[in-house]
């Protein structure tokens, strides 16, 4: 018999039922665990597998002594930075903390209850907990066999009910991106009455696989539209938790940093940003160094007689004959830390995070051991 769900009067029932958050299996959390992390390859949540700039981490040394101030709202010198490389008015740039509240702000000032949202699934697990609070007509589109977005399935979607639309490119969990011959086709799509957001956390790896500017098709855009971005990958900066957001209209980014905190980005995460977006070289060496990785690890899922999907990210999915989710915690018992697929149907796939040569060919011989065994 079927226990019957007591509510709590003071939560909203929406809340109450989304699936609780999962805490990603961290350095810290594994070590909490009890597990030695020193003898883990950590190639399971798509971090930078080397630091970010020298010149980032002596700006956080220099100004540790500040941590006491509130950082500056909305980052008035990082803006300059953007505004001048992007043509975007200053105005029209918005910070986050991290990529995931700017596009939760997105869903937030757009929806109300029971109003649509199109997304491309799977993507970002991190969706899933912030479309379910809002308590949203989802329409969740099944992305195509390749890993590649449906975008006939996403514009399809699209009705009067439907107040924000989803693309993401390069997409997490298949690597895939929008190919510059699909991209117009994929916003021109979205009606100009429709906010589109697109969330570019992967833009720099998908910029150096030769792939098109989406930012250039924005602003043909008559309708809405916001783009967002993050130092967490490409600039190696997963912990200072820092991202922005490019708005077609003040109006646009004024709502959206209404949905924000007022000091949201911490202070050494500004100046160690800035000090990154102004090191082009280390950019460029993590850039090759990951498409270096990338491609022994796709080789290398290939020798081993699976069919990884094409990634230009800084990680690699496959699907293996296995439950996905048994892969990842025998890999870990064995001392390589990878992840499962998260959406419904895709049990049988992982995703491999790019590492270093040494962890790299550590994985994938452990790879082998553990699909035999099992």
């Amino acid at each position: 018999m079927n226990e019957i769900k007591k509510y709590l009067p003071y939560i909203r029932k929406a809340l109450q039922d989304a699936p609780n958050k999962v805490d990603p299996p961290t350095d810290g959390a594994l070590r909490h665990r009890g597990l030695d992390t020193s003898k883990i390859h950590a190639m399971g949540l798509n971090e930078s597998f080397f630091p970010p700039s020298p010149k980032a981490i002596q700006a956080m040394r220099d100004n540790l002594n500040a941590v006491n101030l509130y950082p500056d709202a909305q980052c008035p010198h990082l803006t300059d930075i953007i505004s001048e490389r992007t043509g975007i008015d200053r105005d029209c740039i918005v910070w986050g903390n991290g990529s995931e509240e700017l596009l939760k702000g997105s869903i937030d000032l757009s929806l109300s209850p029971g109003e649509g949202l199109v997304l491309p699934v799977p993507t970002f697990w991190g969706y899933k907990a912030m479309v379910a609070a809002f308590e949203a007509k989802v329409s969740e589109i099944p992305n195509l066999s390749d890993g590649k977005i449906d975008i006939n399935g996403v514009h399809a979607a699209i009705d009067d009910n439907t107040k924000i639309v989803f693309l993401i490119t390069p997409n997490n969990p298949s690597g895939s991106m929008i190919e510059k011959d699909e991209l117009e086709r994929a916003i021109n799509g979205v009606p100009d009455d429709v906010l589109l957001c697109v969330d570019e956390a992967y833009y720099d790896y998908g910029i150096y696989a030769g792939g098109p500017d989406v930012l250039s098709v924005l602003k043909r855009r008559e309708g809405p539209w916001i783009t967002v971005f993050t130092f967490s990958k490409a600039y190696a900066m997963a912990g200072m938790r820092i991202g922005y957001a490019l708005c077609s209209s003040n109006e646009i980014a004024q709502a959206l940093q209404k949905t924000t905190c007022v000091f949201n980005v911490p202070l050494l995460a500004q100046y160690a940003a800035r000090e990154s977006l102004l090191d082009i070289e280390h950019l460029n060496f993590i850039l090759q160094e990951t498409k270096t990785g990338r491609e022994q690890l796709y080789r290398g899922l290939c020798n081993l007689g699976l069919e990884p999907l094409k990634s230009v990210t800084n990680f690699v999915s496959t699907k293996v004959p296995a439950n996905g989710r048994k892969v990842m915690r025998t890999m870990l018992e064995n001392g390589v830390q990878i992840n499962a697929w998260a959406d419904h149907g895709y049990e049988d796939f992982i995703r491999i995070t790019v590492s270093r040569e040494e962890s790299n060919s550590m994985c994938l011989k452990t790879l082998e051991k553990v699909l035999n065994s099992i």
